[in-house]
């Protein structure tokens, strides 16, 4: 009896469709541009007997909203951290269809002017908010030493930020101060490059954020 129980249970957990460890983790969704790859790896490495973790870079809001069905793929999330800002922020050839950098010295115009930012946003926030994912904002890191120095304005990530937090207080989504714990760490009078990132734990905030809301569950 005992070895037809075991080959039973052999057979159960051959089947196709049978759910593995993996699969019955809930799925975190990170969206944000390249700083979040590092990060995002950490906090999956944190994360890997508790949840199953992804990052996707999904452009700036205009681009994100055009895929934003092909980011979320059909298998639905429990948590999405998510943050827009310094695809939006940089300067770009207004010739071309597709985003391609360019200077401000050279004629390039910003991705997305604050309105536009605001509205996708707002477009963004409400789309996110009909799935059943707890929803997860991080503010845009500082902008302090961008190179080419002509390619971002430094500090302009504030106005934006600022807009953001509006977005998020009406749709009520957590925010997650990313912009202030990167601010509390560098130094303001020999800043970093704004994509330098070294000494700084920027998974730490994720983590806890991702972590609290994993902990309602």
């Amino acid at each position: 009896m005992k070895r037809v129980n075991r080959y039973l249970l052999i057979v159960c957990l051959l089947l196709p469709g049978t759910v593995s460890a993996a699969d019955a983790l809930p799925r975190v969704l990170i969206l944000g541009d390249s700083i979040y790859n590092e990060p995002s790896r950490k906090v999956a490495s944190e994360l890997k007997e508790r949840a199953s973790v992804v990052w996707k870079n999904p452009g700036d809001t205009a681009t994100a909203l055009a895929q934003l069905d092909t980011l979320l793929g059909e298998e639905p999330w429990d948590v999405i951290h998510f943050n827009f800002g310094l695809a939006d922020l940089h300067y770009r050839d207004p010739r071309t269809q597709a985003i391609r950098a360019l200077s401000k010295r050279a004629g390039g115009v910003r991705v997305t002017s604050p309105e536009d930012y605001e509205a996708r946003l707002d477009e963004l926030a409400e789309r996110l908010g009909k799935s059943s994912a707890k929803r997860i904002w991080a503010s845009t890191t500082p902008i302090l030493r961008p190179k080419p120095e002509s390619l971002y304005d430094i500090g302009s990530e504030i106005e934006y930020n600022s807009i953001a937090a509006r977005v998020m207080a009406k749709h009520r989504i957590t925010v997650n101060d990313l912009h202030a714990f990167v601010g509390r760490q560098i130094d303001q009078q020999k800043p970093p490059e704004m994509f330098d990132f070294r000494g700084i734990d920027l998974h730490l905030p994720i983590l806890k954020a991702i972590q609290a809301e994993l902990d309602k569950r």
